[in-house]
């Protein structure tokens, strides 16, 4: 119940949960939507593992310099809810460099505060309590995305059901789960088509909507975790 704990519970919890499951379902955007392969997907998903590896470096390396972690935690709650925004306003022809870009930046803005929660329950609790504090986040980095991911597929179920019945209503969810998702450009034509890639398209990015709410609550964790600097542990 140590407010430091609490704080760097939720903001681990919500901030993992955020970016995995746009990681999650982004890829069905560009196998639908875009209709590229399985492996050029995960290629086109790249961006959010990259600018998080670069941020993380940035993160540790900025609280071992300057000795506080709050600001770079701080940092999650601006850049991740910007970039979770951008992500929901992608349409059928959006270009493939604004894609790469707002992960990136969903990437980057996840990854420098990241270190933050295990970091402060290092400086903030005594010697026998850190490994319990240290295990507490991580069971909630790892929960996260646990229910996240369950919650927006119904979501996306739900949302894609609906738009086939407003944009292609000769096309049902059984049939597209029959011809899977690569092969939707040489099963319909035309108006049919457009309708379908709509469907999709609405389905993924209404889904997103969970990750712009989860990525402002980590406000909650940011600024209810201190300004203590790690320094003072140290001596």
């Amino acid at each position: 119940m140590q407010r430091t704990v609490l704080a760097g519970l939720t903001s681990s919890f919500v901030n993992n949960a955020a970016m995995n499951l746009i990681d999650y379902y982004l890829p069905i955007y560009f196998q639908t939507v875009k209709q590229v392969s399985v492996a050029r997907s995960g290629l086109l998903s790249l961006p959010i593992t990259v600018g998080m590896g670069i941020s993380v470096l940035i993160g540790g390396a900025g609280t071992t310099i300057f000795g506080y972690y709050t600001p770079f935690m701080i940092r999650i709650s601006v850049l991740a809810p910007i970039a979770a925004g951008l992500l929901i306003t992608i349409k059928v022809d959006a270009k493939l460099a604004n894609l790469l870009a707002h992960q990136g930046l969903l990437g980057f803005g996840s990854g420098v505060g990241f270190q933050g929660p295990q970091v402060a329950v290092q400086t903030i609790l005594a010697p026998n309590d850190v490994s319990i504090g240290i295990a507490i986040i991580q069971f909630a980095q790892g929960l996260g995305p646990a229910l996240a991911v369950p919650t927006g597929q119904l979501i996306y179920t739900t949302q894609l059901n609906t738009n086939l019945k407003k944009y292609a209503p000769a096309v049902n969810g059984t049939t597209l789960e029959n011809i899977g998702l690569l092969t939707i450009g040489s099963h319909f034509q035309g108006s049919e088509l457009a309708g379908v890639l709509m469907s999709y398209e609405k389905a993924v990015t209404y889904t997103f909507y969970l990750s712009v709410v989860l990525t402002c609550l980590t406000l909650f964790g940011s600024f209810g975790i201190g300004w203590r600097s790690v320094k003072q542990k140290q001596t």
